[in-house]
């Protein structure tokens, strides 16, 4: 199989009665009724905050009927946003991961970083030294900037196996563009965000943000562009971050179809 298909996080309100059913039943697992579509999923928890042991192993147990489906970590707002690593929540998130690790249930890390984080000298260097400190780990790295869009970082990304997080965005001025960037020699990684440009750079909050169904059509040529990373790798994983009131998982199905045509 080339294509693994996800969705950014699955613990949604809106989700009731548009992905999950409208009256949840007792015992009902979340994750097992997701992957039924799906091969893996997007942790957004992670990203805002350092995970306890019982919360990963807890998702290692919720999952372990579903031995081929894995989680993509999103790694702590502090190494990527605040900038700020401390060897004490290092050690806690590499801790706290070990479970899914363990269990063959990580599919690796995924390093989100901002509009604002744009390629210069000093971020180059913060760059190389988060992703030394976690090298022990299948690493996915985003950006949002276009500046990042350069071959000095391509050639740093290819060197040590790092996958480029290849995105589909509202571009707006130096916003990142659909990129078929392949650096991992086994695996690339395509994110769908929406094109809520209304919404991208408001302050009306995460699901207004990320509040927008794909056409057929826009799916049509963004499949385009994913069929270009299949020619490049064995596996391509494929996550929709567009999320509000399920249009994720809609778009993901109807993605799924395309490509498999």
């Amino acid at each position: 199989m080339s294509f693994f298909f996800g969705t950014a996080g699955w613990s949604y309100k809106d989700w009731q009665g548009t992905v999950y059913p409208e009256k949840i039943p007792a015992g009902f697992n979340h994750l097992q009724f997701l992957a039924q579509n799906f091969e893996f999923v997007e942790v957004n928890t992670t990203f805002y905050r350092v995970p306890s042991l019982k919360l990963t192993t807890g998702w290692v147990k919720k999952t372990e009927s579903l031995p081929g489906f894995t989680f993509w970590i999103k790694i702590f707002q502090d190494f990527t946003h605040r900038r700020v690593i401390k060897n004490e929540d290092v050690e806690h998130f590499k801790q706290a991961i070990a479970p899914l690790q363990n269990a063959g249930k990580l599919a690796g890390l995924l390093a989100q970083f901002p509009y604002s984080f744009k390629l210069n000298s000093e971020n180059f260097a913060y760059l190389r030294n988060l992703t030394r400190i976690f090298s022990e780990y299948t690493q996915a790295v985003e950006f949002r900037h276009n500046s990042w869009n350069h071959r000095d970082v391509l050639d740093q990304f290819n060197r040590n196996n790092i996958i480029y997080v290849n995105i589909d965005q509202p571009v707006i001025s130096l916003s990142l563009p659909l990129t078929a960037h392949r650096t991992h020699p086994e695996v690339s990684y395509f994110r769908l965000h929406g094109r809520n440009y209304k919404s991208w750079f408001s302050n009306e909050g995460r699901d207004a943000r990320y509040n927008y169904n794909y056409s057929t059509l826009e799916l049509n040529k963004i499949a385009e562009t994913i069929k270009k990373l299949k020619a490049q790798a064995k596996k391509i994983f494929v996550a929709g971050n567009n999320h509000y009131k399920g249009s994720a998982v809609k778009n993901l199905i109807e993605l799924k179809k395309i490509l498999k045509e």
